[in-house]
């Protein structure tokens, strides 16, 4: 099948040290066929501090125009962002994703609310003591969710469990109180011609995701991409045999890569 990873990091993300060129490397000997480049822009760091509403674009455009072409014939290389709780400013985020070579958005929350602290779910998952703590997280995140999917800011839904990664597991929460919201979220992403992905988080999720896969493709939902979140080349393309395994098992026909914003279908089987 034509393998694609639409979720990754290099160095032009503050978290990863990784060289496009090395993460395109590690893809290829993955089997993957095409790879979306998805650096992050955040509108908030893990304290809550505001970060700039006007992304730079001129770090991760020269990496990708130097690398996009090394492999023709073998390797699809097309530039991407992740945009990190763009809800806090809508508009200034459509302004700075008016770029010509943009192929794909994801839109992620990777902090809390404003009205909640704006501090990184990262750091609160893993500071909660008690499960009221994790269960007002999710609360807050699936406000957040809701307001996301209203803006025009990203073509896919980034990690939709993205707090389950950090919650302490004897917590044992999933999303199903949540189901009746999450429903309603993704028939606005359905309704809208958008998407979600499934991601490997560097192959530690794959299982996590059938109750919301199956969810999402119970309403009707086809529009589907897959990224390992890889932020070292030794993840890109983590677990992909698991996660299209189960993709396929749940009647997904396609995987759906991006032009201009604008999603093509890729047929699993195939």
């Amino acid at each position: 099948m034509y393998l694609s990873d639409y979720h990754f990091h290099t160095r032009c993300s503050p978290d990863s040290a990784a060289p496009l060129a090395q993460q395109a490397k590690a893809a290829l000997a993955a089997g993957v066929r095409e790879i979306c480049v998805t650096d992050h822009w955040n509108l908030l760091d893990q304290q809550g501090n505001r970060l700039p509403t006007v992304y730079d674009w001129r770090r991760p455009l020269d990496q990708w125009k130097r690398v996009r072409h090394r492999w023709p014939g073998e390797l699809e290389l097309r530039l991407g962002v992740e945009v990190g709780n763009g809800v806090l400013d809508p508009a200034a985020v459509d302004a700075s994703l008016d770029l010509p070579e943009l192929d794909f958005v994801i839109g992620s929350l990777h902090s809390q609310s404003a009205a909640a602290g704006g501090r990184g779910i990262f750091t609160v998952a893993r500071a909660a003591t008690r499960r009221e703590e994790g269960i007002s997280l999710l609360d807050d995140y699936m406000d957040m969710l809701e307001e996301l999917v209203q803006t025009d800011g990203y073509d896919v839904l980034g990690h939709v469990i993205y707090p389950l990664r950090y919650l302490p597991p004897e917590f044992q929460l999933d999303l199903h109180p949540w189901r009746d919201r999450l429903a309603e979220v993704f028939r606005t992403v359905i309704r809208r011609g958008k998407g979600i992905e499934c991601n490997t988080s560097a192959g530690t999720t794959v299982e996590q995701w059938r109750d919301v896969l199956a969810l999402y493709r119970d309403l009707g939902g086809e529009v589907l991409t897959l990224g390992s979140d890889a932020h070292q080349s030794a993840h890109i393309a983590a677990a992909f045999p698991q996660a299209v395994e189960l993709i396929a098992a749940l009647g997904f026909r396609y995987l759906s890569v991006y032009r201009s914003r604008t999603p093509l279908f890729c047929k699993i089987d195939s």
